[in-house]
């Protein structure tokens, strides 16, 4: 009776292994900007090769998390004509250099993905963003801060060609530039090439200072301001 109810146990072990095979989002801090911005790659991975190897992604949104934060956005003008929600939306010719490590964008272009349904698109503030960055053909960039998705809210997709070598188990879907201090949040289906697509909500891209880090601040500037005041 011993001996089947560990091999019973060890049974319903293995399923539950099995069951856990999925993908996850990460984050990897990739510079820092100044300004009080981070710029941050954000890649979808797989521990399964054979049944999900990671493609894309569907109806993704980007909104406010903690403090507000949104995604940093570069436009050529302020009219509003000349987004960058993929790195394909960086016209060639009008698109200054200087401008893609603050910008915010999906690692997709025509040469290397598939699209279907609604586009990609993208809000900017206009205000709070980067400053210096050079003036490029259509004169100075509009920065600010935005949330990203679809236009209209509606379903739209893209997804990396086989042919782009993109497709795998590790796979960089977007760079987001974030204000320090604060997160957006991710959400979104992360798309197979088998279609056993999963479903993410609110990961968060960016770092808020955890709580043991602000006791400490708070000590010392207590501290400091008992210094002055002996003094």
């Amino acid at each position: 009776m011993v001996r089947k109810s560990f091999f019973a146990v060890m049974a319903v072990l293995l399923v539950a292994s099995a069951a856990n095979a999925g993908i996850i989002l990460t984050k990897a801090k990739t510079a820092d900007l100044g300004q009080g911005l981070s710029q941050w790659t954000v890649s979808a991975v797989s521990d399964d090769s054979v049944n999900q190897t990671i493609n894309g992604i569907a109806s993704p949104s980007v909104t406010a998390g903690q403090g507000g934060g949104l995604p940093h956005q570069v436009w050529l003008n302020n009219s509003g004509t000349f987004t960058s929600p993929t790195q394909g939306d960086q016209t060639p010719g009008l698109w200054n250099a200087a401008y893609t490590p603050f910008d915010s964008f999906w690692l997709f272009d025509s040469t290397n993905s598939l699209s279907i349904g609604a586009a990609f698109n993208e809000s900017n503030s206009g205000s709070g963003g980067a400053t210096g960055l050079p003036a490029g053909a259509l004169g100075t960039p509009s920065t600010g801060f935005g949330a990203m998705g679809t236009v209209g809210g509606a379903a739209g997709s893209k997804a990396f060609t086989v042919a782009s070598g993109k497709q795998g188990t590790n796979v960089a879907l977007a760079q987001f530039v974030i204000k320090d201090g604060t997160t957006a949040l991710l959400s979104g289906t992360i798309l197979t090439g088998q279609g056993n697509n999963v479903t993410i909500q609110g990961f968060e891209v960016g770092v808020v200072p955890e709580p043991a880090t602000l006791g400490l601040i708070g000590l010392a500037l207590a501290g400091g301001l008992g210094f002055i005041r002996r003094r």
